[in-house]
């Protein structure tokens, strides 16, 4: 929270006491003239004046700090001759009380017409003299007269004169002297324009110290560019501790701001809106004419956007009686034109417009509104925008046509599908029929834009509630229930209940299904084929609860499908195959598997669901792991435009996690890693966590490539999971074995590894997943079961790979994998030769490459050079910095030494001083490492690490691990700025 605040001039006047920091924004065309005018003078050694005319609020005070500093950079001596006090700027740099650091002398401020020429008679013994009048408006006339003969009489030595006044007092007296002086060389600038929104955001920064978000800027940009009234809102908002920062950004403290079709429907859209924004916009609002505001609060009742003929109608006017409210309405900057329809500016004009209206009168209008639009026999979907705003529990065809809108819009926009059934939902009563039909299309909506926390409650919710409000049909007399409606309790309940289950399974709550699944069979299945459309299936939903539970029930359940395809719908069958698919896979049979999860790409149509089997995403997972790459990509483009035609928010995770490892098996580990960081982001929003395991495991495999293990190390233990991955096997078993094992070796060795992969031992079914998972799997752990001195586990490792291969001789990767298993036990420098031909993985040549230079070094000396040489090079274009410094070492052993390091000018002493190794160091040892751990850490030596502190304490001028523990922990350190608020 922000809790520091503005401080507030004790004079309403404008006053100057000195320059702030912050850039002027928006005004680079004023300036440049004003420069311009000042150049003028100093250099023709002759006077000008300079005249302002601008509206209240709009900086012409701030543009006169501007051109004193200005000013004083020329040479000039800068005499204020304002009326109203001492010239003194804003007392802050930012809206968090910090101190300018800049300060420029207070200029000079003679206090009459003999003192104010004397003073300028002693400026221009030292240079050319800059004469300020800021709100002449404000001035006795006698004295402005007086102060306008001066600057004429003075117009042939070089004195500057810059005077402004209001726009609002232009008529005045003083106005009128002022623009008596254009016949005598007087240049008058053009008004202050309003800010554009990119200078409100840039103001607001400056302001603030940080980055506006979206909602903060939008109320900033919703003042009409009065750098005023921005001023006031930034202050009001710290103020009142109305704002949050996150990293760099400044947010509302309060919920996010609602928008779009979500904000036409709510309850009350402006509820979160600060009192100091509300403030401002009803001073704006109040300068408008009474005909005016109301013509305006009409408007908001139409909504954010509205076309001329309904505003019309609604407020009972003829076209003509518009015209005025509405231009007075566009020159304020609160409406915009389109082609088609006016629209408020900004969001958060309409919630404060709308927010004036008085709710009693808000009903009445939303209610004539309806009425309009259904009789105009407009869209249903408009007039359910309103109805949701006056519509009571009784009145049945107003909830009909909330209803029908809803599932309309669920296709298409699920967001606003949820928005409009949720309202429809709050004035329903549980015992009405549509209020299972409102709930389970709001629940369909949030799963399908990826609220699934909120989409259980909600169905939770409503079945505990309808459960009271309407007893087991069992016993009702027969004409009690519908007669299209199934027999017993879950008939009429089951198509939320689907959706139930599907947002539990995508939630990862699978042992949660089976309760929910319990009476979806018999009498039950009757009423799925009347809401096909509204959820999976139970067969559905049990096959894809089977995979997650119990493998062999759900591989025996799919047999029965395919068994008999023709009884089922597609989907059933899709997921039927992906079950068996993923079996043929496991036994390694590739063909057979690719073969069920049908082609990569397929021509339109529905290709792809929201639950877990769908035979699209598992044939990427497959191409991505056999390295056919670019059909990968295809595949991957395929799942993400059928996400986009079907508005399934809930799966965006699922692309990003497919292209960041797409992207990893290319070599591009920043590209894999941008992805699988962005993925995570989307899937907590989701609160979707299946494609988590996969996401976590492209950052871990990053920065064990990169060769920072300790990074490697703390990404790990985010896994889920913790520990060794025993137990079931899971679709992402394979993945995170492998890793684990990975980074286990790189820290404990390979007998500690070997202690990860102890259930693949004994395992053949274990091995082939081992095998299958990367291509470099199998050398991988073949070469770390020989390094342990297990060469039984190596062969048999070998031994799966061969036999997988043998049946799929289509997939060269899965050759080129057996064929370096085999030649590691072998010594068979040919086959690594082969292996090296028929790798499509940029990081598996290099490390067949790598092998085949150890081969090579026991009689071939340049051979082996010649290999590690190549070998290095891929691994740096790769950024596999861990695996070149392994064979840099084995080079040293040849006696040949590669540099590897960039000099870089640097400070002598200080953080900034240490070179990338000492930071590095310098963080490991903060954290409490010995020296031994670091070198672990960092792949060198302890000796090489006790090196780099003695250079670290040099630099920083210490002493010991405590001192440097203090530095690299302290806020702000090691370059960092201070943290937001501080002094």
């Amino acid at each position: 929270m922000i809790a520091k605040t503005l401080e507030k001039p004790d004079d309403p006047a404008p006053q100057f006491s000195r320059i702030v920091v912050r850039p002027l924004r928006g005004r680079d065309g004023h300036l440049e003239q004003i420069r311009a005018g000042l150049l003028t003078t100093s250099e023709g050694r002759q006077g000008g004046i300079t005249l302002l005319e601008s509206p209240a609020g709009s900086g012409k005070t701030r543009l006169l700090q501007e051109s004193g500093t200005l000013a004083e950079a020329l040479g000039y001596t800068v005499l204020d001759c304002s009326t109203t006090g001492a010239w003194r700027g804003d007392e802050t740099s930012s809206a968090t009380g910090r101190s300018s650091a800049t300060r420029i002398p207070r200029p000079v401020r003679p206090t009459g017409p003999v003192q104010i020429q004397a003073q300028i008679d002693a400026g221009l013994r030292r240079g050319p003299v800059l004469v300020v009048v800021d709100d002449a408006q404000w001035a006795d006339p006698v004295q402005l007269r007086t102060l306008c003969g001066l600057a004429l009489k003075l117009l042939t030595v070089p004195v500057r004169w810059l005077l402004t006044m209001r726009t609002e007092d232009a008529r005045s007296a003083n106005g009128l002297l002022l623009r008596n002086l254009t016949t005598h060389r007087a240049q008058w600038l053009p008004p202050l324009e309003p800010l554009d929104d990119q200078a409100v955001a840039e103001l607001m920064g400056d302001l603030l110290g940080a980055r506006p978000s979206d909602d903060v800027r939008a109320l900033g940009e919703s003042l009409g560019g009065s750098p005023q009234a921005i001023v006031e809102l930034v202050r009001g908002l710290v103020e009142e501790q109305c704002l949050r920062i996150v990293g760099d950004t400044v947010s509302l403290a309060a919920e996010p701001l609602v928008s779009g079709f979500t904000s036409a429907v709510a309850a009350d859209p402006g509820a979160h809106l600060p009192a100091a924004f509300l403030r401002l916009m009803r001073d704006r609002l109040d300068r408008l004419a009474p005909g005016t505001q109301r013509l305006l609060q009409v408007a908001a009742v139409l909504g954010p956007s509205f076309i001329p003929r309904d505003l019309a109608e609604m407020a009972d006017e003829r076209p003509v009686q518009l015209l005025g409210p509405l231009q007075e309405s566009l020159a304020a900057g609160l409406l915009t034109s389109g082609a088609e329809e006016f629209s408020f500016h900004r969001e958060p004009i309409w919630y404060a417009v709308l927010g004036t209206v008085p709710q009693l009168m808000r009903s009445l209008l939303h209610r004539q509104a309806a009425n309009m639009i259904l009789g105009q026999l407009g869209d249903g979907t408009a007039a359910a925008v309103h109805l949701v705003h006056c519509a009571h529990a009784d009145d049945t065809q107003a909830i009909t046509t909330i209803r029908t809108a809803a599932d309309r819009l669920l296709p298409v926009s699920p967001q606003a599908a949820a928005a409009l059934a949720l309202r429809g939902l709050d004035i329903t009563r549980p015992a009405q029929p549509a209020y299972l039909d409102l709930a389970t299309t709001a629940t369909a909506a949030l799963v399908r834009s990826g609220s699934l926390h909120r989409a259980v409650e909600i169905a939770e919710r409503v079945l505990t509630v309808h459960r009271h409000a309407r007893p087991d049909h069992a016993g009702d007399p027969e004409g009690a229930r519908p007669p299209d409606e199934p027999a017993g309790p879950a008939a009429s309940t089951w198509p939320l209940r689907a959706w139930l289950a599907t947002a539990l399974l995508l939630r990862g709550d699978a042992d949660a299904v089976p309760q929910v699944l319990q009476h979806a069979t018999g009498p039950a299945r009757a009423s799925v084929a009347r809401h096909q459309q509204e959820g999976p299936s139970p067969l559905l939903l049990r096959l894809t609860m089977l995979s997650h539970l119990d493998e062999r029930a759900a591989l025996t359940a799919a047999d029965e499908v395919l068994g008999d395809e023709t009884a089922h719908h597609d989907d059933e069958r899709s997921a039927a195959r992906t079950i068996r698919a993923g079996a043929r896979w496991a036994e390694g049979r590739l063909d057979e598997a690719l073969a069920l999860l049908g082609p990569d790409a397929p021509p339109g149509g529905r290709t792809a669901g929201i639950w877990q089997g769908t035979a699209l995403w598992n044939k990427a997972w497959v191409l991505i792991k056999l390295r056919r790459l670019d059909q990968a990509a295809a595949t991957v483009e395929a799942i993400q435009r059928t996400i986009d035609t079907e508005s399934n928010g809930v799966l965006e995770p699922l692309p990003y996690a497919l292209r960041a490892w797409t992207r990893f098996a290319c070599g591009d580990l920043c590209e894999a890693e941008t992805l699988a960081t962005a993925g995570l982001t989307a899937s907590a929003e989701a609160r979707m966590p299946l494609c988590e395991p996969h996401l976590r495991a492209v950052l871990v495999a990053v920065a064990l490539r990169r060769g920072d293990l300790a990074e490697a190390l703390e990404r790990q233990a985010q896994w889920e999971p913790t520990g060794t991955p025993d137990g079931p096997p899971r679709p992402w078993w394979a993945m995170r074995c492998l890793i684990t094992a990975q980074v286990t070796a790189a820290r404990r060795g390979a007998e500690q590894a070997l202690e990860v992969l102890r259930a693949a031992r004994q395992d053949a079914g274990l091995r082939r997943q081992l095998v299958l998972e990367d291509p470099s799997a199998t050398a991988w752990c073949v070469r770390t079961a020989l390094a342990a001195g297990d060469r039984e586990f190596a062969a048999r490792m070998a031994d799966s790979a061969e036999h997988i291969a043998v049946t799929a001789p289509d997939h060269p990767t899965v050759g080129a994998a057996a064929a370096h298993g085999r030649a590691l036990i072998d010594g068979d420098g040919a086959l690594l030769a082969r292996a090296a031909d028929d790798y499509t993985d940029p990081w598996a040549v290099a490390s067949v490459t790598e092998d085949l230079g150890v081969l090579l070094g026991v009689g071939d000396r340049e051979g082996a050079i010649g290999a590690f040489n190549t070998a290095m090079a891929g691994y740096d274009a790769l950024g596999a910095k861990r695996d070149a410094a392994r064979v840099r070492r084995r080079l040293r052993r040849l006696g040949v030494r590669r540099r590897h390091w960039n000099l870089v000018a640097r400070p002598q002493t200080g953080w900034d001083s240490l070179t990338g190794a000492e930071e590095k160091v310098a963080h490991l040892v903060a954290r409490g490492l010995t020296n031994r751990q670091v070198a672990g850490e960092l792949f060198i030596s302890p000796h090489t690490v006790s090196f780099h502190l003695r250079q670290i304490y040099r630099k920083l001028a210490i002493q010991s691990r405590v001192d440097l523990t203090r530095i690299v922990c302290a806020p702000g350190a090691h370059g960092a700025g201070p943290p937001f608020g501080s002094p």
